[in-house]
């Protein structure tokens, strides 16, 4: 009796054994990082389906609405890698039937941040994928990583400076579809803000600008508005349609990339 009930321990001392090895041997899947930003002039918003051109059950309900010239958490995903089908509707052109507004398969390593830039127009609209490589911003450092792009369709190449300094002093032509690698601003307490200004490179006309303000928050107080650039990066992205007016005027939209 006490041989067989020995066995029986040690049977099941194996099994809890080689339960835990498997267990340990087991690696969750990673995911990658995306940003998607609509800025594909005469839409209103873009309805995102991570099943490429799969109906979606309950669809108006639970799938993301991404809006043309807005920004918002809304616009990040984190829960996708490998190759990823990607269908994005105009809404409301989203029944089982509707043709999907851009239809793509993305490459999404895991680890991997990404950006899909959806620009155009609504008759005829065009995607820009980025791989980013957003760097690192030392404590010992009070910097801001900034970078360009510029989504305006059948824009001409523009150029970019800071308000009050020379032509081109910071990007000397962007072309249509064109992304600069981010660049370094410093964020000290005497730094209270940035205006960036979007010139057509030929003539210098201003097409847009944008004031990046706040830079010097440094309050403790949890009631106050926290500091939104320091140690963090951005995108600021041109849009619109040359010569534009109202929601169609060429504009500024930024975007975090922390």
């Amino acid at each position: 009796m006490q041989n067989q009930l020995l066995k029986y321990t040690l049977y099941l001392v194996l099994l809890l054994a080689a339960a835990s090895c498997r267990k340990t041997d087991i690696t969750a899947p990673g995911t990658a990082s995306l940003t998607i930003i609509n800025a594909a002039v005469g839409t209103n918003s873009l309805v995102v389906n991570f099943g490429g051109t799969d109906p979606l059950s309950n669809y108006y309900i639970n799938a993301r609405q991404l809006y043309y010239n807005i920004f918002m958490q809304e616009c990040q995903f984190n829960a996708y890698s490998g190759l990823q089908k990607l269908g994005l509707y105009n809404y409301p052109d989203t029944l089982p039937k509707s043709a999907p507004f851009v239809n793509l398969t993305l490459d999404l390593p895991v680890g991997s941040v990404n950006s899909l830039f959806v620009t155009g127009t609504a008759d005829m609209p065009d995607t820009l994928f980025t791989r980013d490589h957003p760097p690192y911003h030392s404590p010992s450092d009070s910097t801001i990583g900034i970078r360009f792009v510029n989504l305006s369709a059948g824009s001409q190449p523009v150029s970019i400076n800071l308000a009050g300094q020379a032509a081109a002093h910071e990007i000397s032509r962007l072309a249509y579809k064109e992304i600069s690698a981010f660049k370094m601003y410093p964020a000290k307490q005497d730094v209270a803000s940035y205006t960036f200004e979007f010139r057509d490179m030929a003539t210098g006309t201003l097409l847009a600008a944008y004031t990046a303000d706040g830079i010097n928050l440094n309050s403790t107080d949890p009631n106050e508005p926290v500091n939104r650039w320091r140690y963090r990066n951005f995108t600021l992205a041109l849009l619109g349609t040359p010569g534009g007016t109202e929601s169609s005027a060429q504009t500024i939209l930024w975007s975090n990339n922390y």
